[in-house]
């Protein structure tokens, strides 16, 4: 759309000259710089602005202007950070390298538009990006924006108010087991790993904080019986493992454990140490959470949705399991089955560590049977008995419901 012609003045020096059309009035406009990078470097802003009159001013002032690059400006705001562990830190320097500075890394910050933001966010769409990722990634850039505009690089953020591409599956993004389904599901898991599996899904531990536990997190003494949660696995910036803080400050908790699970635990206290870790691998030492899957998990499930005879051959007549749960959906699980007794949200937030009651209410206000049912009889109400009168049958229900 935007080209660059080479101008020679009659002292000698040269100058470049971006040329492209305004696609609102259709005339020729053209911004002359004496650098040819900060010639090319407009060309490619203006493009992905889309050659609109006032965006290039503002490009033409932004590229004349010492400052930051939005590559740096963005390892600045990683830099800056306080309150991340290592590993986040690591995380969010990938995320720069992979998605943001291949396209908008050379851009001086200041020039950075929101037209250059809704281009690269659809860009990444087509590339097959997931929503999710996508919303990750903007909100790194958004929040180097916001730390920009502190440090005095910009005036305002460009990322504000671009719409983000929502998910079209049509799966939930959480899988919960019934209490015959987890049944099905333990029978599978090595004698080994049945603490485990059973400590994930009577505390809604996260995986990092459960296999971080140590003897001396556990009281089984106390009346309920509790764990401490205190520390979880990180990585360092080498992807190393090593024990640090939970994922928040309010993932420091005290859980209350039923009393079956006590019974589970006991033998697994005794004798050990207190800095001894409560669940290990075979030889003693942390449980990855990838060979556990691996090794451990899928070979479950594949067990409890296929259902061998002794002789290896398929039994029909043995329940199976539908579902293909991860072991994150233990923590689910947990949270489903303590809604529907009765726990009141806030009660469930604290028992699992969401640093905002808003976090619990959006991942499981669907659960909530009460309001489910409220609704469903709001719904009745509204009906009127519509669907049981005697015309009511097959088309008949459209017709009749669009004829109030």
């Amino acid at each position: 759309m935007a080209s660059i012609r080479e101008r020679r003045r009659a002292d000698g020096t040269r100058s470049f000259a971006v040329l492209w059309r305004d696609p609102e009035t259709g005339r020729q406009t053209s911004l002359t710089y004496d650098d040819e990078r900060e010639a090319r470097v407009a060309k490619e802003l203006i493009e992905a602005a889309g050659g609109h009159a006032a965006e290039a001013a503002r490009i033409a002032e932004a590229v004349r202007t010492p400052g930051p690059t939005v590559e740096s400006a963005i390892a600045e705001h990683i830099d800056l950070l306080t309150g991340v562990g290592p590993d986040t830190r690591s995380h969010y320097r990938g995320q720069l390298t992979r998605h943001i500075a291949p396209v908008l890394g050379p851009y001086p910050v200041a020039a950075l538009t929101y037209r250059h933001v809704a281009g690269w966010v659809r860009a990444m769409g087509d590339k097959g990006l997931s929503p999710k990722t996508i919303a990750n990634v903007h909100g790194l850039l958004s929040a180097s924006m916001s730390t920009a505009m502190k440090l005095g690089y910009r005036t305002d953020n460009p990322c504000v108010g671009v719409e983000l591409p929502k998910s079209v599956s049509t799966r939930d993004e959480m899988t919960v087991l019934t209490r015959d389904e987890f049944a099905l599901l333990l029978a599978k898991i090595p004698a080994l790993y049945q603490p485990l599996v059973l400590t994930l899904v009577a505390t809604g531990l996260r995986w990092g904080e459960a296999t971080a536990l140590t003897a001396g997190d556990v009281d089984l003494t106390a009346r309920p019986a509790t764990i401490r949660v205190t520390k979880a696995w990180k990585r360092d910036a080498d992807r190393r493992w090593y024990v640090g803080p939970p994922k928040t400050k309010r993932a420091r908790r005290t859980v209350s454990l039923p009393d079956d699970l006590v019974d589970v635990l006991l033998p697994l206290v005794a004798g050990k140490a207190p800095d001894d870790l409560l669940f290990t691998n075979t030889v003693g030492s942390q449980l990855s959470s990838s060979r556990f899957w691996t090794t451990t998990w899928t070979p479950a499930l594949d067990a409890a949705c296929d259902p061998r005879q002794p002789d290896g051959k398929p039994d029909a007549d043995a329940p199976r399991l539908t579902k293909r749960p991860r072991v994150h959906d233990l923590r689910h699980t947990h949270a489903s089955w303590m809604i529907a007794a009765g726990t009141d949200l806030f009660v469930l937030q604290r028992r699992l560590g969401h640093e905002s009651i808003t976090t619990t209410t959006e991942t499981y206000a669907h659960l909530l049977p009460d309001q489910q049912r409220a609704a469903a009889e709001a719904a009745g109400r509204a009906l009127g008995g519509l669907a049981t009168q005697p015309n009511v049958t097959g088309g008949g229900v459209s017709r009749t419901l669009s004829a109030r």
